[in-house]
């Protein structure tokens, strides 16, 4: 029975969707540039904690933690705001590909980032154990990578085709399976992570900048989300706090032990802390 007819069920009939319904409205210019701005400097203070645990241990004695976190949230807060403009727009732009199976592609691309991910670092350890020579350990690598990749995206299309064609019972049970062994295989390879840094004390500032990349992005994505858009209170006051934070940050970066710091613990957040420190800033003299 056609559901737009007289005669099916008033269920059908106040579950169809209306055709002439209006699409929701879309905020201003200024309104979409303030929550940027405002979710942006949110997102630089909370993606700048990591950082700021290892930069206050080197300056507790001269830096508090407060004044050491708003300088690194400053030295994040430009990156961060143009990440949260740039991924508002990629999602615009990708809306008019994205069908009813938009949750599927994408868990199927999370599935192949986690699978990358894990094999890689795999892959990496048992040639570092087992290539004595760097180049020919790069080529090897270089090449079982890329294969890798194709063979793990081939496989995660299947996946998503399999999940399609599925019962829903039978897609949230293989979708949740799928998804708790990707997060066993990523807490094994960070659990190894952690104590490769742990056993190596000259890997602590690589493995900081590893953890720092990784907490700007998944923030950024987070902050980037379209409910975020339309809070106007956010638009209110992001512009004041963002100019709040960027001026106490410049002030703070003018005091060479700390900047000599976050050179030195979070390299991640030193282009961007030189820029704000100024031509006279710490680094004037060097």
């Amino acid at each position: 029975m056609n559901r737009f007819s007289p005669f099916a069920p008033r269920s059908d009939l106040l579950s169809a969707p209306n055709p002439f319904a209006a699409p929701p409205p879309r905020p201003s210019a200024a309104v979409r540039f303030g929550t940027a701005v405002g979710v942006g400097t949110a997102a630089a203070l909370v993606c700048a904690l990591p950082a700021t645990s290892r930069v206050a241990a080197a300056v507790e004695s001269t830096e508090g933690l407060p004044r050491v976190w708003i300088a690194l949230a400053s030295a994040a807060l430009l990156p961060m705001i143009a990440a949260v403009v740039v991924l508002r727009g990629a999602r615009e732009g990708l809306r008019p590909y994205a069908g009813s199976d938009v949750g599927l592609r994408a868990f199927g691309v999370a599935l192949w980032i986690a699978s990358l991910l894990v094999t890689f670092a795999l892959f990496g350890s048992v040639l570092r154990a087992t290539t004595h020579q760097h180049a020919l350990a790069g080529v090897t690598f270089a090449f079982g990578a890329a294969a890798v990749a194709v063979a793990s995206a081939v496989a995660c299309t299947r996946v998503v085709v399999i999940l399609q064609n599925a019962s829903p019972f039978l897609r949230n049970a293989l979708g949740g399976l799928l998804a708790l062994v990707a997060i066993a295989a990523l807490a094994f390879v960070a659990a190894r992570f952690l104590g490769a840094i742990a056993r190596d004390p000259q890997s602590a500032v690589a493995g900081g900048t590893v953890v720092d990349v990784l907490a700007f992005t998944v923030v950024a994505l987070v902050a980037a989300h379209p409910s975020l858009t339309l809070q106007r209170a956010i638009a209110f006051v992001g512009a004041p706090v963002a100019v709040l934070v960027a001026v106490m940050g410049a002030v703070t970066l003018q005091d060479s032990p700390l900047h000599v710091a976050i050179d030195q613990r979070a390299p991640a957040f030193s282009a961007t802390a030189d820029l704000l420190a100024g031509p006279d800033g710490p680094d004037a003299g060097r």
